[in-house]
């Protein structure tokens, strides 16, 4: 069974303007809309960029442990949301009680600018919280024990706070920008983290041990990710550029001047490939000679630049690699479905013919989360092995939409919606004109409501 939150068709709007995006901070507080009007606003919000031009530092970190911290049980019962209006059914939800989290959770809740945590036992671990300050883009330590956010005082300086979910201490780390993306280096001990500066976006490389803040470039707009041993980034610059960038030297190696209608690179499993989207011209000869660009889904060794091409269609606009390596799934820009190759065999799946939006691969490489479009917002399901069970249909919140899901080929690099053990997805929905985290079990035929809060996901283990 669907549950539909009956709202127009303002994402067909959103799937449009999601190609000619790149990574801007946005500081505003949104309103999710009732009306397909609205949308005009929210994308004219989204691309705006704080003034003021970055500069360039390289200061130590600042201590802050918090050796007291309020720690609270959320109620084990469900809440009723209220209905505020006729024009958005309520979501319905598990008469089940919320006894316990497959993991823990990191929120961020946009009407008090602060960031949480929940852990699997229902206890709350606040992490930032302080009035007129901002708080936001809390992201997991690979191995689940540390949470990085952005952060912005009342006096306007800019800042990354690492702190450890097992004790709360924390240390704040001062950047030259506003910070609006973090990545983990895979050995959980740097952060490479985007903000406004140089040519539009710049980057930063955080060194948790030292404190060392070392600016590196920028670009238009830029996209990355780090290699498993952590020593290059893969990046994708003003929407054409691919570069190998070595972060001890800074050394950038150009490997692509054109690339395809795409958003973020990815390294394969064993760090020896690149995988990214080119253009490809097909000639036709003859007396009608034409020709025809499509793009390619290409993987490319980065010692011997031999190339596989994984998939021909017309507009690939996003992919992504299984967690384990043997997989990579893409959708089509002309008709939006999901489809699923393996990397041994070639063989290839078409999963969803649904008009998908983004989705994301489950921690154990057997599912995908799938978020489609329809009128009602975006409805959620779950494929697995050839089967694909839906869920409900919501409103994303506009903190969730605006800031994650309109660059979630960068996104689903460095942050996760599933449980770590693959049995539940956590989505931030909006209703009644209220934000809301809820968790939706697999066994389950309706999510269960966590907490008020505008963006959540998971960790990456359990603990």
């Amino acid at each position: 069974m669907k549950v539909r939150c009956e709202v127009s068709g303002w994402l067909h709007l959103c799937l449009l303007l999601r190609a000619g995006y790149s990574h801007r901070v946005t500081a505003h507080t949104w309103t999710p809309p009732l009306r397909v009007i609205s949308i005009v606003a929210l994308v004219s919000l989204s691309a705006c960029t704080p003034s003021g031009g970055a500069t360039t530092s390289s200061a130590a970190p600042t201590a802050t442990t918090r050796a007291e911290r309020s720690t609270t049980t959320l109620a084990s019962t469900t809440t009723t949301v209220q209905e505020a209006s006729q024009a958005i059914p309520p979501i319905p939800l598990s008469t089940a009680e919320l006894e316990s989290l497959p993991g823990r959770i990191a929120i961020n809740s946009d009407q008090r600018q602060a960031v949480s945590v929940v852990a699997p036992d229902l206890s709350t671990l606040v992490l930032a919280e302080t009035a007129g300050e901002f708080a936001a883009q809390a992201t997991w330590s690979p191995d689940g024990e540390m949470v990085a956010f952005a952060r912005v005082a009342s006096n306007g300086g800019a800042s990354v706070v690492v702190t450890a979910v097992t004790d709360g201490s924390s240390v704040e780390y001062l950047t030259p920008f506003r910070v609006f993306y973090i990545q983990w280096r895979p050995d959980g001990g740097a952060l490479g983290v985007l903000g406004a500066g140089g040519q539009g976006t710049a980057l930063v490389i955080i060194e948790l041990d030292g404190g060392k803040v070392t600016p590196m470039h920028s670009a238009g707009s830029f996209y990355f990710h780090w290699s498993p041993d952590g020593s290059t980034l893969i990046t994708h610059l003003d929407s054409s550029i691919l570069e190998l960038v070595d972060v001890a030297t800074g050394e950038r190696t150009r490997i692509e001047t054109e690339t395809g209608s795409f958003e973020a690179p990815q390294w394969t499993s064993d760090g020896e490939s690149v995988v990214y989207v080119r253009p490809f011209v097909i000639q036709s000869a003859g007396i009608a000679a034409s020709q025809v660009t499509m793009d390619q889904l290409v993987m490319r060794s980065v010692a011997s630049d031999d190339e596989t091409v994984l998939a021909e269609d017309l507009g690939i606009t996003s992919f992504s690699l299984s967690p384990d390596g043997n997989s990579v799934g893409y959708t089509t820009g002309t008709d939006r479905e999901l489809r699923v190759v393996d990397l041994a065999t070639g063989n290839r799946q078409d999963a969803v013919s649904a008009t998908v939006f983004v989705w994301q691969w489950s921690p154990d490489s057997q599912k995908i989360l799938v978020m489609g479009l329809e009128d009602g917002g975006l409805a959620l399901s779950v494929w697995d092995a050839g089967a694909v069970t839906e869920y409900f249909t919501a409103l994303p919140t506009g903190p969730f939409l605006n800031r994650y899901l309109i660059f979630w080929g960068q996104y689903d690099r460095s942050m996760t919606l599933w449980a770590p053990d693959s049995s539940a997805f956590v989505f931030p929905a909006s209703d009644r004109g209220d934000d809301f985290i809820f968790l939706q079990r697999l066994a389950d035929e309706f999510p269960v409501l966590v907490a008020p809060g505008a963006v959540a996901n998971f960790s990456p283990s359990s603990a």
